[in-house]
């Protein structure tokens, strides 16, 4: 018997995609699937669309999140993993699209190495249509490197490349309160928590950039988001390597890898919107801080900026962006 693998798709008004999300799964050549959707609210078309397809075959079901639930589409999904009756658990959002052997492969390589809690495949981006023929991607092996790149905020992998064992994914979960940095966090708790995993450098799934993503994020609605979950990701993030009992990641440059994230992420958001940030930056600051991830150098070299310069940043001409960013190198 076949095992049952749950693809989890959260939608949010995703009518201008969701069809061809959906065709990819239903052109799996693996066929013992469910379909888990759960609409967040959507106002658009989104809900007909996937009623259709519920309609037409019964592997697709249909939840809209319960009022009492977070908005977000972390909860949406740790909602469809309530609802999740496979052996095995993908994620899968509703712009993009797995290839027609992604289940088949991946189910296979499984059976292969049941001691892996999860198992990472390559994500693919496209713009318009994928490039089938591309086939790998060169991936990072050595998983202490993978562990401090997903610190240091540079993400080896998106929300689609795992499979997870569910009853491993569901010891773990996604961060309800993160809406964004939510892909990195559950990512560093699987790789801390997980007995053993794989990464293949396999292509298997896509991965939309429209024409407004980089727009998207640049816009001032994302980045109030991400510098609001940032904090949440530090503290998340502490919590996890403290917990880590077995120690396998634990080494003196941990610390210095947080540091650096912040770092990165004070430069290119934080110090762009000087003003509308200082407050949530000084919350930043005290908590690495309160953690003992400063020195006493560091610290007072990151207060001299948050309560001396900070506040002048935003001065056109004044050279004081600049002098913050070379004292944050």
């Amino acid at each position: 018997m076949q095992p049952l693998v749950s693809i989890i798709i959260p939608t949010f008004n995703s009518s201008k995609h969701i069809k061809a999300t959906l065709n990819s799964v239903l052109t799996q050549t693996y066929t013992n699937w469910e379909c888990i959707l759960v609409d967040d609210g959507s106002i658009d078309l989104t809900e007909t669309i996937s009623v259709n397809y519920q309609e037409k075959d019964n592997r697709f079901q249909l939840y809209i999140r319960p009022d009492h639930l977070p908005k977000g589409p972390s909860s949406a999904r740790n909602y469809g993993v309530t609802k999740a009756k496979g052996e095995y658990l993908i994620f899968l959002d509703a712009d993009d699209l797995l290839a027609s052997t992604c289940l088949e492969n991946r189910v296979a390589q499984f059976q292969q190495h049941p001691e892996c809690d999860f198992l990472v495949f390559q994500m693919e981006r496209f713009l318009d249509e994928p490039d089938f023929s591309k086939k790998e991607i060169v991936a990072e092996q050595d998983k202490n490197q993978v562990l401090e790149s997903f610190i240091q905020l540079h993400g080896q992998w998106p929300i689609t490349a795992p499979i997870y064992k569910t009853t491993f994914f569901k010891t773990i979960g996604f961060n309800s309160e993160l809406v964004v940095f939510e892909d990195l966090e559950v990512a560093i708790k699987a790789i801390v928590q997980a007995s053993d995993f794989k990464i293949y450098p396999a292509i298997d799934c896509y991965y939309r950039n429209d024409a407004n993503y980089k727009e998207k994020y640049n816009s001032i609605e994302v980045k109030t988001k991400m510098v609001k979950c940032f904090a949440h990701l530090l503290v998340s993030l502490v919590a996890v390597m403290q917990n880590n009992k077995e120690n396998r990641f634990q080494n003196k440059d941990i610390k210095a890898y947080f540091v650096q994230s912040y770092k990165t992420f004070f430069r290119f958001t934080i110090l762009e919107n000087s003003r509308a940030f200082q407050d949530d930056n000084k919350k930043i600051v005290h908590l690495l801080a309160a953690h003992s991830f400063l020195d006493t150098k560091t610290f007072f070299k990151f207060i001299l900026v948050d309560r001396v310069l900070l506040p002048f940043a935003s001065i056109k001409g004044s050279g004081v962006s600049r002098i913050i960013k070379k004292l944050y190198q």
